[in-house]
């Protein structure tokens, strides 16, 4: 299924795609934090046992000073420039001495950036600060009492250690999980893509049924669909079955009708013929009038039914050769030529009936009037919906609707028709020449039922000589 811009399969892709690109990041960064909070947690805590060994070292037996740790930590505290550093210094006395690690040299630590940090619930303190120009370290001191009651000695107990630990530990942790978020985000949004091709495609196979059934290839909605859907099958297939009931009691009541008025007109009819006089006279020409309006009136009505009818499709080239059989016998006096050009493939959506209603009269008109040669040309166009293009037919009323359709020409040789001759043969019951038979009815018939089916007829010179009539209808599909 193609997801086209305002689809519900695009509508459900984006969305779903926009949730995971939102909440993935989300998840991501929300798990970077806890980790980094896991990881600074556990560097304290070896942090907070070095400070505490620092403590426990250092105290002399009288407990009133402290002295230098003599073995403390490991390797590190003694390594230059390490990051691993410890520092004991007293508070306030400036007298006193203090104690450094090894790793520390002649360098002091500034711990000027301890200011307003809150004390932990142990009595330490955790902060960062700048070593040298770049080196990140974590600190964790403790304020240490030595001394007497009367003479008491504080001191600041630090132990530093290299933050790149953390830091370096954090960015393994967020390349492996922007890895495995990416991995998981691209499997999230291909499921998506494969759920909205999947969920959506009864109602392709929907699309494809309705199309069969205005095609003409089945009369009802067929197919095995999701328990949420086929309510709609149901309904769809009710609706078409009503919409068949209608137009077929439609059909009923005309011919009903046309009984009932007909038969009645012809008795008034007769009667009035075995009668002389002007008055006689005025009501036959008044029952045939109205025998023609009930004609006109009862034939749009059985158009409208046919129009109406879904799924109705006719195959025009069986008719054109059947139809041309028939001409040239009935005007076998003429030899006429008679030259056919149709797709094999051509058909029209509508009534079978109404297509040799339209065909038939327009062929029979051009048998009619035709000196030698006859012509119908049958063409396809596809039309191209939402385009600046529109397929037009030259007519002074109409421009043709851009859809797929069947243009047919159908040309003679005989006398033709003037501009003002081609206005005129279009009115129901006009004719131009008595002597030839007909009642007039014909291109006025072709004229109802093609508009009833969208389409337009047009008059035009043919390169024969004689007239054009070239109309279009909508095609097949």
């Amino acid at each position: 299924m193609k997801m086209k811009f305002k689809s519900l399969g695009f509508r459900l892709f984006i969305t779903s795609t926009l949730i995971a690109l939102i909440v993935l990041p989300l998840a991501a960064w929300q798990l970077i934090s806890q980790y980094r909070n896991s990881i600074e947690t556990n560097f304290d805590e070896r942090l907070k046992a070095n400070l505490s060994l620092l403590i426990e070292s250092s105290f002399s037996e009288n407990f009133d000073t402290p002295q230098k740790p003599t073995q403390f930590g490991g390797f590190a505290f003694t390594l230059q420039n390490s990051g691993w550093y410890w520092q004991i210094k007293p508070e306030n006395n400036k007298g006193l001495s203090g104690f450094t690690s090894e790793s520390l040299g002649d360098e002091k630590l500034n711990l000027t950036s301890r200011q307003g940090v809150k004390k932990e619930p142990d009595g330490t303190t955790k902060f960062y600060i700048t070593y040298g120009s770049d080196r990140r370290l974590r600190v964790i001191e403790r304020k240490i009492t030595l001394g007497t009651a009367q003479n008491p000695q504080s001191y600041i107990y630090t132990v530093t250690g290299d933050s790149s630990e953390i830091e370096d530990d954090v960015i393994d942790f967020a390349s492996m999980l922007s890895f495995t978020f990416l991995i998981l985000g691209s499997g999230l949004i291909l499921a998506t893509l494969l759920q909205v091709k999947i969920g959506l495609k009864p109602l392709q196979a929907i699309e494809h049924g309705l199309t069969a059934i205005r095609a003409g290839k089945t009369d009802k909605l067929e197919g095995n669909f999701p328990a949420e859907i086929e309510p709609l099958q149901i309904e769809i297939n009710n609706l078409i079955r009503s919409n068949m009931n209608v137009i077929e009691r439609a059909r009923t009541h005309v011919g009903n009708l046309a009984h009932a008025l007909k038969t009645p007109l012809s008795v008034v009819k007769n009667e009035v013929g075995s009668q002389k006089g002007n008055l006689a006279n005025k009501i036959g020409e008044q029952v045939d009038i109205m025998q023609n309006q009930i004609s006109h009136h009862l034939d749009r009505a059985r158009m409208a039914a046919h129009v109406g009818i879904v799924g109705s499709l006719t195959e025009i080239a069986p008719i054109l050769k059947a139809l041309e059989r028939v001409l040239q016998r009935i005007h076998q006096d003429k030899a006429l030529k008679f030259t056919l050009n149709c797709p094999e493939t051509a058909s029209f959506a509508g009534e079978k009936q109404d297509f040799e209603e339209i065909i038939g009269n327009l062929l029979d008109n051009a048998f009619k009037w035709a000196k030698s040669a006859v012509s119908c040309t049958v063409i396809c166009k596809e039309g191209k919906a939402g385009t600046a293009a529109k397929a037009k037919i030259k007519s002074t009323a109409k421009e043709a609707p851009v859809k797929d359709m069947i243009v047919i020409t159908v040309d003679d040789d005989g006398p033709g028709l003037s501009e003002k001759e081609r206005q005129q043969v279009l009115k129901r019951g006009k004719r131009l020449d008595e002597t030839v038979p007909g009642s007039g009815l014909g291109l006025s018939i072709v004229t109802d039922l093609v508009d009833l089916y969208g389409g337009v007829v047009a008059l035009e010179t043919s390169p024969l000589g004689g007239v054009r009539v070239k109309i279009q209808l909508p095609a097949g599909s």
